[in-house]
């Protein structure tokens, strides 16, 4: 069975009146220093829990190092959003260009802490929630991402990834328009196990 699932969030209370004709949204991929507190020592076994087939990582460590972090910016007149494909595809910062101040929580460091059900978790940003419980399984780590321009002249980042607790496949777009001051997510979550996609024995 299909449970495809849109939602298109916008933050209507900080939209601007379009700008002139024309405008559009920049998109940029770069490499950013973070100063990093990071995971190791994962169990290369996977426990036969209601985890498997995913395991755990339990080091964490009180000593900081200067790390490079994949950086996909969204960015017009009004607004300046980073998305960070690397851990866990989150939109770590959302500035209003206006003021110079995030609107949603820019954490400067990148601080792993074991509060996931995988162990590590940073705090900051805004993070997709998909699967068994908050904390997806992939919020610290790599996820598949698209950049790219639209033809309405916004900017789209599109992550996403395969859930392998729950087999479904998930994806989320955070779209930035041309000369307004709010960006929108539309989520597409894909369970592909129910009886529409299976072969019957004949």
């Amino acid at each position: 069975m299909r449970y495809p699932a849109l939602f298109l969030i916008c933050l209507a209370a900080l939209c601007a009146p379009v700008a002139s004709a024309g405008a559009k949204t920049i998109v940029k991929e770069y490499d950013r220093v973070f100063t990093t507190y990071p995971y190791s020592d994962p169990d290369p076994v996977p426990a036969m829990s209601r985890y498997y087939p995913y395991f755990r990582y339990d080091g964490f460590t009180n000593k900081s190092i200067q790390k490079k972090w994949k950086v996909v910016e969204l960015s017009n007149d009004y607004l300046q959003v980073l998305i960070l494909p690397e851990i866990g595809g989150k939109v770590w910062a959302a500035i209003d260009k206006t003021t110079g101040k995030p609107f949603i929580y820019f954490n400067h460091v990148v601080k792993f802490r074991d509060v996931s059900m995988r162990g590590p978790w940073s705090s900051g940003g805004m993070e997709a929630n998909y699967g068994i419980m908050g904390h997806t399984p992939n919020c610290f780590s790599p996820v598949d991402y698209l950049a790219r321009r639209n033809h309405d002249g916004s900017a789209s980042c599109i992550v996403g990834t395969l859930d392998l607790l729950t087999r479904t496949t998930w994806r989320l777009e955070i779209n930035l328009p041309a000369g307004q001051a709010c960006f929108a997510t539309r989520s597409f979550w894909y369970n592909a196990s129910g009886p529409s996609s299976r072969i019957t024995p004949g």
